[in-house]
């Protein structure tokens, strides 16, 4: 593998000279969009690579300073809200009176989360996940049936464009991962995606904002998502690995081409466990590498005691300090982002 360095642009080079930039700037330094890439401040084009710290609430002290550490300049950060996952996950406040519907517990994690992140000079993607909203598992009450609901994820994505307007490091904002409606085709979900794009545009008008297609963020839908609305909308597919690895690349890299728009990776990941795991990994690593796309690798921490989930490190939640690294997987990610 070539190696190469990483560049964060002049802005981005002075804030982790000076230690951080003060949350209560009124112009913070932004990404931004310019063809097929996407630019750092300085307008130099920047290849975002980093990992997710998809689990919520497992993100540790120390997380953001080693990423740094191994190259990373991103990462992806999410917020549950509205579903079925874990005890304590969901973030949605019922209560009427709470104008951002955000439990308040879970508003602080999330504060010291992007905290941490943008501490580190992490650029941050924060997707707000809703396996309701966006109709995981066949669920029929969801974005596209329930106005109410809809209306709200509105003001929840209003209230955290507020919130974060002036976070140093805040990258890009993913609206909603994963989308697949029983019976709303690949037009129904671009038309929600344009709709939740003019929200979040009424507050800010720099963030550059991430879609992605139908049918779980299938990269075989890409076509179906592109839209017109906004010059600064960067495009995702999931891409967990699988027999044929290299199988979605020719498509993202068309679709690249054929609008001139960038596509960043969501999602890329294998369990540790499939068989010729690191092999496969290395390839489509290599792969986007070869052909600059981004990425966010799946997953930095995640709990559990299966050593061959996605998780570069895995945790024995009977133990105060439980994680255990895997520290080939590490090495392995590492190595596609550090110079």
């Amino acid at each position: 593998m070539k190696l190469r360095q990483v560049v964060f642009g002049l802005a981005t080079a002075v804030a982790l000279l000076l230690g951080s930039v003060p949350a209560s700037a009124t112009a913070p330094a932004r990404l931004s969009v310019s063809g097929a890439n996407v630019v750092d401040p300085a307008g130099n084009p920047i290849v975002l690579r980093g990992y997710n710290w998809g689990q919520w609430g497992t993100v540790q002290a120390q997380d953001g300073p080693a990423n740094r550490a191994s190259g990373a300049n991103s990462v992806r950060i999410p917020l549950r809200w509205w579903g079925e996952w874990k005890d304590g996950v969901d973030s949605r406040d019922p209560d009427p009176t709470n104008p951002s519907h955000i439990k308040p517990g879970h508003l602080t994690l999330l504060d010291e989360t992007v905290d941490r992140a943008s501490a580190a000079g992490l650029w941050i993607t924060l997707f707000v996940d809703s396996d309701y909203g966006q109709g995981s598992g066949g669920h029929t009450e969801n974005f596209w049936t329930k106005p109410e609901m809809k209306q709200q994820f509105k003001e929840v994505w209003q209230f955290l464009a507020k919130r974060y307007k002036t976070k140093a490091f805040m990258g890009m904002y993913e609206i909603l991962p994963e989308p697949q409606p029983v019976g709303v085709d690949d037009a129904g979900v671009k038309a929600f995606y344009d709709e939740m794009i003019g929200v979040i545009r009424a507050v800010d008008r720099r963030m550059p904002i991430v879609v992605g297609p139908n049918d779980n963020y299938s990269c075989a839908h890409l076509e179906g998502a592109y839209t017109t609305v906004d010059p600064k909308v960067v495009y995702t597919c999931n891409y967990f690995i699988f027999s044929e690895p290299l199988n979605r690349i020719g498509t993202i890299t068309n679709f690249r081409a054929a609008h001139t728009v960038p596509v960043w990776i969501n999602q890329v990941g294998i369990e540790s466990g499939d068989i010729d795991a690191k092999a496969k990994a290395r390839k489509v690593l290599q792969a986007f590498d070869d052909n600059g796309i981004g990425w966010a690798w799946w997953t930095y921490r995640i709990s559990g005691l299966n050593p061959d989930t996605h998780g570069i490190y895995y945790a024995d939640p009977s133990e105060p300090d439980g994680w255990h690294l895997k520290p080939a997987w590490l090495a392995l990610v590492n190595g596609y982002l550090a110079a």
